[in-house]
């Protein structure tokens, strides 16, 4: 069975779907990729969804893409099937991950927002990512607020061991600002052991088109090698 990743935010709209859309355009040169959207919310998965985006952004890209659960208003996933008269089962998620997992070299699951929120009644996204033995790729905001968003989720995976396999910091501006170049500089200083990776802000009308973000890895890959080039 392949690797897992599960990307998740410190909260939503931080740009998980640019980055999970990103990691697979990269994988996808010299791996056998799936793109997994667990669960969709308030969108339909093949017109205005995460795999909608994915389709746009990975064309000619071999990526299998798939959503396995979805529900129409925009809210927490239990909380979205239980107004749409239907459940969520944890357990059936990680069922057909695991099945995914093993047709393919790397799977790449995108969470809904951040890492605890809910996947069911009972079971988080952090929970889900221990049940899949899956490294977190935590994506992050530039701006003010960041530090205790990604503090927060740093400490409430190390408390469950879950493995982080990078920082990305997506929508970072051609300039950035103060605020956004001390709170990158804070996090690599604070998490040196962590690949830290900017992508360049884009405006709506360019989002799928991944070859302007411009990646940047901040700082020193740590020793021996930057665990990010396994997606080169």
């Amino acid at each position: 069975m392949g690797r897992i990743v599960l990307v998740t935010g410190t909260d939503t709209a931080v740009g998980k779907i640019i980055v999970a859309a990103w990691l697979a355009s990269l994988s996808s040169r010299s791996q056998r990729v799936a793109l997994v959207k667990a669960i969709q919310t308030g969108a339909d998965p093949a017109v205005d969804g995460d795999e909608a985006f994915y389709k746009a952004a990975l064309v000619g890209h071999p990526v299998t893409m798939t959503t396995l659960a979805t529900f129409p208003e925009p809210l927490a996933p239990p909380i979205a099937a239980r107004r749409s008269g239907a459940t969520v089962d944890a357990q059936e998620i990680a069922r057909s991950c695991l099945e995914i997992a093993q047709a393919h070299d790397l799977t790449i699951v995108e969470g809904s927002g951040g890492l605890m929120v809910p996947v069911d009644e009972s079971t988080s996204f952090a929970d889900l990512a221990g049940a899949l033995s899956a490294d977190l790729v935590v994506v992050i905001r530039p701006g003010l607020g960041t530090l205790n968003h990604t503090t927060l989720t740093l400490e409430a995976a190390s408390r469950r061991d879950l493995s982080v396999e990078m920082l990305v910091c997506s929508g970072l501006a051609a300039e950035p600002r103060t605020v956004e170049i001390e709170n990158l500089r804070f996090l690599r200083s604070h998490y040196p052991e962590i690949p830290l990776i900017t992508l360049r802000r884009l405006d709506r009308a360019s989002l799928h088109r991944l070859s302007l973000l411009r990646p940047q890895i901040l700082g020193d890959p740590p020793h021996p090698c930057c665990r990010a080039r396994r997606y080169n």
